[in-house]
C-alpha cells in the first residue's frame, strides 16, 4: 500500500449559532488522509520526545489502517513529518507507557511486536502468538495487557515470556487501562463497562452508567488523569471513575471517529472518514503568547478543560484523604 501525504489546507474562519452545529473537524486539521479507515492511533505520552519545541513540527503518530488486501487485513505505520511509513503488516493496534520508557508496542494477528526506530520496523516481542486486537502497555511495570480474536484478556509480563489470563473477564469488546493500571472493558453480554482491577480481581459494574446508550466507546486517558478514563456515549463525553461512578461533561460531537489518541494531553489526535485530524494545544499557547489570533474550536477547550479538571480533582481527593 502507498503512503499519502497529508496536505495542510489554509483555515477557514467558523461562523457558529445557537441553534447550528459546527463540526470541531475541520480541512485546515488534517495532517494525513488515507482511501481506508483507520481504526487505531497513538500519539504516546513521553512528553520529551512527542511534544514538540517547533510549533511546526509534528510528534510521531502511530496508526492502524485497515485495508481488506493486505494479510490480516490490516498494517500499522509511523507518521514522521508528514510521511508516512510501514512499519508491520498484520499489525492492528500500538500502545506505550506513560513513563519514561519511549519503547512503542504492537498488537498483530500473531502476537506483540516492539517497535524499532532506527530502522522504522518491528521485532517480535516474546514466544506467544495470539491473535490480538487490541493491547495496552501497563503504566510503571512490564506487563502488557491484551485482547484477542476469543475475546479474553491475558497479561502478557517479564518481557513477554509469562502469559495470564484475567480469570474475572469473561468475554470483552474493548478494553482501556487508566494510569494506576485499572482495567476498563465493555462486556460483550450486557455491553455496558465494568471494571477490574490489574490482578484481575473484579470491581465493580457501573451502575451510573445508562443502559439507554446505543454506542459506548472507552478512551485511553491522558497521563495528567488518574483512577478514570474517558468515554464517549452516544456522542456525549463522559469520565469514568474507577469506583464505579461516572460523570458527564459539556461536550457533544455528532460524527463517530474510528480512532482517538489523547494519551499527550496537549496533542490530540483523532481519526475520521480516513483522515487524521490534529488539535495542536501547544501550538495554540504559543502562539497566543505573542498575539496570534487562533480560529480554534471552542469545543476541543472542553476536552482539554474536562481533562485538566478532572486531574484536578483527583490530586484534591488524594489531599484529603492524607490529612
Amino acid at each position: 500500500m502507498s503512503c499519502c501525504i497529508a496536505q495542510i489546507i489554509q483555515g477557514k474562519e467558523l461562523i457558529r449559532s445557537p441553534n447550528s452545529y459546527t463540526s470541531i473537524f475541520r480541512e485546515e486539521q488534517v495532517i494525513f488522509s488515507s482511501e481506508f479507515n483507520i481504526t487505531s492511533i497513538l500519539v504516546p505520552a513521553d512528553n520529551t520526545k512527542y511534544v514538540p519545541a517547533d510549533v511546526v513540527d509534528i510528534p510521531s503518530i502511530f496508526f492502524t489502517i485497515s485495508n481488506p488486501r493486505l494479510e490480516g487485513g490490516s498494517c500499522i505505520y509511523v507518521l514522521e513529518g508528514l510521511a508516512a511509513y510501514e512499519v508491520l503488516e498484520g499489525g492492528r493496534d500500538s500502545t506505550a507507557d506513560y513513563s519514561s520508557d519511549k519503547s512503542v508496542y504492537f498488537g498483530a494477528k500473531d502476537g506483540v511486536y516492539i517497535y524499532d526506530g532506527n530502522t522504522l520496523s518491528a521485532r517480535k516481542y516474546g514466544p506467544y502468538n495470539d491473535d490480538i486486537l487490541q493491547l495496552q502497555k501497563a503504566n510503571n511495570t512490564d506487563a502488557i495487557f491484551i485482547l484477542n480474536s476469543e475475546r479474553k484478556i491475558y497479561k502478557i509480563e517479564k518481557n513477554g515470556t509469562v502469559k495470564i489470563k484475567i480469570q474475572s473477564i469473561l468475554c470483552a469488546l474493548e478494553f482501556v487501562l487508566d494510569t494506576s493500571n485499572n482495567i476498563y472493558y465493555i462486556a460483550c453480554d450486557d455491553r455496558m463497562p465494568h471494571i477490574a482491577r490489574h490482578d484481575g480481581s473484579y470491581i465493580s459494574y457501573v451502575t451510573t452508567v445508562s443502559e439507554n446508550f446505543k454506542e459506548i466507546k472507552l478512551l485511553r486517558p491522558a497521563f495528567i488523569m488518574d483512577k478514570c478514563v474517558p468515554f464517549f456515549a452516544d456522542g456525549g463525553l463522559y469520565i469514568l471513575h474507577a469506583n464505579g461512578t461516572s460523570e458527564k461533561k459539556d461536550f457533544y460531537i455528532r460524527e463517530r471517529p474510528t480512532a482517538y489518541s489523547i494519551d499527550a494531553t496537549l496533542y490530540l489526535v483523532a481519526a475520521l472518514n480516513g483522515k487524521i485530524y490534529e488539535f495542536n494545544v501547544m501550538e495554540v499557547l504559543l502562539k497566543s503568547m505573542f498575539g496570534v489570533v487562533s480560529h480554534w474550536p471552542s469545543d476541543v477547550t472542553k476536552i482539554i478543560m474536562s481533562i485538566v479538571e478532572t486531574a484536578k480533582d483527583n490530586v484534591y481527593k488524594d489531599l484529603s484523604v492524607e490529612r
